[in-house]
């Protein structure tokens, strides 16, 4: 416990046990009074990265206020408007401090406040207090920011009821929850700060696992004596932290304490008979919101955007987008763009180079700005093919906004209901759709007019389709909108195999609230076939859904008894993925799949033991204090032995939240007939042209896949075409994180929590072919630099006080097949490698005085950690041993 924590610590104990006691009376100011308060607020910020190291920042406020009387309900000695006037202003170290150390040392207080600010903190006000409760305030009409606050802060504490029992008041804090106790003489007010509804200013994360965890406490005692406040002390504490790395962030520590001084008798001097009339003859009758008003900062010494870019080595900063520079520059630049206007934007678009453009649409898109999006839609023509690289640029940075807004809604409304040259265009832009139109209902904007719209355009354009069923059903798996779950039942029903896949494959992103017995029932006829043939890809999804959601005993001892009568390979799966789940210590299934696996009747020989290449594996890829990072790859083979289908996740699981970070899906049709004997089609499947693409998901959004060639002359023209370049599949700059808070401190001084992740990816992938020695290898490459920023900060004109986040990370990961033709059976080896990588953390604390630095603390620490190749299962590192050992 860091020595500034001890001493508040010990203040507030003396002051308990200093409090007078308390007899349960009303708060009521003697008519003929004049009192006198000692006024003191201390604000104290530390980091949560090493807090013991690293000391704290923060200031006091002393203040000498006097209140009475100006009116008094001649029928309720209850009701009176009093009046509050703040005297002698000091700015002061929060906590003792060396005389080398003293930030105010040569400071006075009335030079650092300003005139305009000391003249507007003594200016009264009026409050109108009933029955312990204030009910309103009034002022001058020239009351307002930060003067303000401060008196509303102050006002507050007059707020006080003297029986137990819960409440709603209305304060500097809003309208909250407040909970009194009468507890050893003493009057305990206890406000739920997480109730007093949450402001509009600002913005957080669709998805909790990218969010940021705050945690107020406010708590007070007081001591009141013939129905006067004897002293009052306000403790209360703000955390906040990123859920994905809880290092980053700070705690804030604000204290009110408020100590009788004097009380003067002096004749009766009332203003007036009525309310209205004693508020117009003191000149003081403008109504004020007792709520404190949250207003943005604005940028100070800011660096345009023009000027910014300017300065930037583009051919290093920009050429490679998976470096920690890049990400650096991605998050600086989208805070210039958010105070950039339309027209700056759009001549940036305009006359961006090649190498540029890319990184600008990036940029402008994550702004989300009112002036970024309407420049972007100005800037880009859907109805040109050649702009087609662009306009996909920015539906992928749409897609994976943190906070869509409704009016990046109606852009690509606007866009897809006009024409679009391109057939890939229109299917990724009715995919973002669904993808924003899930995010804000996560939001809570679901009944939003223009949520409400594009919900419409997307059912009725499945309603319609006739081609374009898929595109709309992958909108549809991106939006997961429990509504929707009996339309797609009716979409795994009498449909294409490829068609079932995805309404399956839907139905698999529900989380299992949403997954009811009837959706159970048509998983189990799709995987045991009881009333179709089915493809056993979609048999492969629609296990997926069993098993992770509520499995039943008897749902899984059917499973177990079919295998027998299941082809070769998904009866290997389905063994191989029982078997991953039943080792497994987060799974819901895997208890279930333990207790019925002890009954020898079922697990056995018979029963268990099945032969092929299929594979189901998992494990960790990280596992921290905060997060576990996962993988899951699921294989699906052929009777011949090629590879039908593989499914590589990657999850990211904190506090109860999950993230579908990754998800790759590989599948082919139709490969089966170039080795077998008798190239007889299979009865189960009824999309017979030779296929194969890829499919991907990236941070819960499902894009449209990509076909690597369909039919027989495409495949060939394709191999005949490969080349071992390097072929880009995801590359871009998105903004992971984006959070912006301010919250009213009970004091009224404001506090601001901001946060922000710049993601750096680059995904490509490389073919090997050789037709002479009838092997192929290949590798998908992915590489990544993640740059996290926060600042939790206290920001006033005469003062700032704020502690500064920086965390720094890069990763590698290659997914790497190896294909071997000569031998039957095919020998395939698959690799999963985790490059080496570094990670950097970064805090400062700091103080500053009318905007000069006077007291700053810094601390750091890099760790580094070693590739590794990843553990699949058995049955491919023995095919690996056997295929490079030929090699050699």
């Amino acid at each position: 416990m860091g020595t500034a924590e001890i001493s508040r610590k010990r203040v507030l104990v003396l002051l308990i046990f200093t409090l007078l006691h308390a007899e349960g009376e009303t708060l009521g100011l003697a008519s003929n009074a004049l009192v006198k308060y000692k006024y003191v607020v201390d604000l104290v910020l530390e980091t949560l990265f090493s807090p013991d190291t690293l000391p704290t920042s923060g200031f006091r406020i002393e203040a000498v206020t006097q209140l009475n009387v100006v009116w008094e309900n001649s029928s309720s000695q209850h009701e009176k408007l009093i009046q509050l006037q703040v005297e002698e202003v000091k700015l002061l170290n929060v906590s003792e401090q060396n005389e080398n150390r003293n930030s105010f040392k040569d400071a006075h207080s009335e030079s650092l406040l300003g005139p305009t600010i000391m003249a507007a903190l003594k200016k009264p006000v009026i409050f109108h207090w009933n029955s312990g409760k204030i009910e309103a305030l009034y002022g001058s009409a020239e009351e307002r920011g930060l003067p303000l606050n401060l008196k509303r802060g102050l006002v507050s504490l007059f707020q006080l009821q003297p029986n137990s029992g819960t409440i709603t008041e209305v304060d500097v804090s809003g309208n909250c929850r407040v909970t009194y106790e009468m507890a050893n003489n003493q009057v305990i007010k206890i406000k739920d700060l997480l109730s007093c509804g949450k402001t509009e200013f600002g913005f957080d994360a669709s998805n909790q696992v990218l969010g940021v965890l705050w945690q107020p406490t406010c708590k007070g005692l007081y001591s009141v004596e013939n129905g006067v406040i004897k002293a009052a002390v306000i403790e209360e504490g703000h955390i906040f932290k990123l859920n994905l790395q809880t290092t980053i962030g700070a705690k804030i520590s604000s204290r009110q304490q408020l100590h009788y001084m004097t009380s003067e008798i002096q004749p009766k001097a009332f203003y007036g008979e009525s309310l209205q009339e004693t508020l117009h003859n003191l000149g003081i009758f403008t109504p004020l919101s007792m709520t404190g008003v949250l207003e943005k900062i604005p940028c100070k010494n800011c660096t345009l955007a023009n000027d910014y870019l300017k300065s930037l080595n583009k051919k290093n900063n920009l050429q490679d987008l998976s470096k920690i520079s890049a990400a650096k520059v991605f998050l600086a630049f989208v805070q210039l763009l958010r105070e950039a206007k339309k027209s700056e934007i759009l001549n940036f678009l305009k006359k961006a180079a090649d190498n540029e453009i890319s990184f600008l649409i990036d940029s402008a898109t994550a702004a989300q700005t009112e002036s970024s999006l309407s420049a972007l839609s100005e800037y880009l023509d859907f109805t040109k093919e050649k702009q087609s690289p662009q306009v996909k640029t920015f539906l992928y940075a749409a897609a994976f906004s943190s906070y869509p807004s409704k009016e990046l809604l109606n852009t690509l409304l606007a866009k897809l209901q006009s024409r679009i040259a391109s057939r890939e265009v229109e299917e990724t832009t009715v995919s973002v759709i669904g993808a924003v139109i899930g995010k804000m209902c996560l939001r809570n904007l679901c009944k939003l007019q223009e949520v409400e719209i594009a919900k419409k355009v997307i059912l009725e354009g499945l309603n319609t389709a006739k081609e374009d069923v898929k595109m709309y059903l992958l909108a549809l798996k991106n939006a997961r909108l429990p509504e929707t779950i009996p339309l797609l039942l009716q979409y795994t029903k009498g449909q294409t195999n490829s068609v079932t896949s995805i309404a399956v494959a839907a139905l698999q992103r529900f989380p299992s609230a949403y997954i009811t017995q009837e959706v159970k029932k048509q998983m189990n006829r799709i995987f045991h076939q009881s009333r179709n043939r089915y493809g056993t890809a979609v048999r492969m999804a629609a296990l997926d859904v069993i098993l992770n959601n509520q499995l039943s005993p008897m749902e899984l001892k059917n499973i177990v008894l079919s295998m027998r009568e299941m082809e070769s390979e998904l009866s290997k799966y389905t063994v191989a993925k029982l078997q991953n789940i039943r080792h497994s210590d987060h799974h819901q299934a895997s208890k279930v799949i333990r207790e019925l696996l002890r009954d020898r009747l079922i697990y056995n020989y018979y029963h268990m033991s099945r032969f092929g290449c299929s594979s189901s594996s998992s494990g960790y890829l990280a596992v921290t204090t905060d997060a576990i990072s996962s993988y899951n790859m699921d294989l699906l083979f052929g009777d011949t032995g090629i590879l039908q289908k593989s499914l590589t996740d990657f999850f990211i699981l904190n506090q109860g939240n999950q993230l579908h970070a990754t998800q790759v899906s590989i599948e082919a049709q139709g490969l089966d007939s170039f080795f077998k004997e008798s190239p007889a089609q299979d009865e189960d499947d009824d999309d017979d042209e030779i296929t194969a693409s890829m499919s991907v998901i990236l941070f819960d959004v499902q894009f449209p896949p990509t076909v690597f060639f369909q039919g027989y002359s495409d495949l060939m023209e394709k191999l005949w075409s490969v080349t071992e370049e390097p072929t880009s599949i995801i590359k871009g700059s998105t903004l992971l994180i984006d959070h912006l808070q301010s919250v009213m401190l009970q004091s009224g001084l404001v506090a601001n929590a901001e946060f922000q992740g710049g993601l750096g990816i680059d995904v490509s992938g490389i073919i090997e072919l050789s037709l002479w020695s009838q092997n192929c290898k290949t590798n998908i490459r992915s590489r990544g630099a993640l740059v996290i920023n926060s600042v939790i900060k206290v920001d006033t004109t005469f003062v700032q006080a704020g502690v500064k986040s920086n965390s720094e990370a890069t990763a590698a990961l290659d997914f790497v097949s190896s294909v071997k033709f000569l031998d039957s059976p095919i020998l395939i080896c698959l690799q999963l490698l985790n490059g080496p990588y570094q990670s950097r953390e970064k805090v400062t604390i700091y103080k500053s005085l009318q905007e000069h630095v006077v007291f700053s603390k810094r601390k750091k620490r890099t760790r580094s950690f070693q590739g590794a190749e990843l553990p699949l299962h058995q049955a491919n590192s023995e095919m690996c041993k056997k295929m490079f050992s030929e090699q050699q």
